[in-house]
């Protein structure tokens, strides 16, 4: 069976600017169907603002090819619609990802935020929400303990 990862935004701007790096990796596992990804509308929103930034174009081009970007992104991802909300991370905007966890009771959270999210999980890289438990890895992490 294959895990259930929840990717911050974050992973997918760096897989969009460099697909040969470790986020890349991880899109193209998505992709592939290795992994299942769990996203929700709010993710996909601020996904899409991210995209088309003038500061993320100037590395991948142009707005059709950030909105190809964001519908492949929804097309492989099954999209949720959390129905209980957290409030976590230091950063607000951050609690969407552990939302979304939650409810696809996801095996991962993939991010690069260290400070907001990953910095928010236990000596095993654990992280429990009521009686769900799962691992908040980086991209390099999550390429170490998952290879196929």
């Amino acid at each position: 069976m294959e895990p259930k990862v929840v990717i911050d935004t974050n992973v997918i701007i760096s897989a969009a600017i460099n697909p040969k790096g470790k986020p890349g990796k991880i899109i193209d596992m998505i992709m592939n169907g290795d992994m299942t990804s769990y996203t929700s509308k709010e993710i996909l929103d601020e996904l899409g603002f991210k995209l088309l930034s003038e500061k993320v174009l100037k590395y991948i081009g142009d707005a059709s090819t950030a909105l190809s970007l964001l519908l492949s992104f929804s097309t492989v991802s099954i999209i949720v619609e959390p129905k209980i909300r957290f409030n976590l991370s230091p950063d607000p905007d951050d609690n969407k990802f552990f939302d979304v966890v939650y409810e696809a009771k996801a095996d991962y959270l993939i991010s690069e935020n260290i400070r907001d999210i990953v910095n928010l999980r236990n000596k095993n890289k654990e992280f429990k929400l009521g009686t769900h438990s799962f691992k908040v890895l980086t991209p390099a992490e999550f390429l170490e303990t998952f290879s196929l």
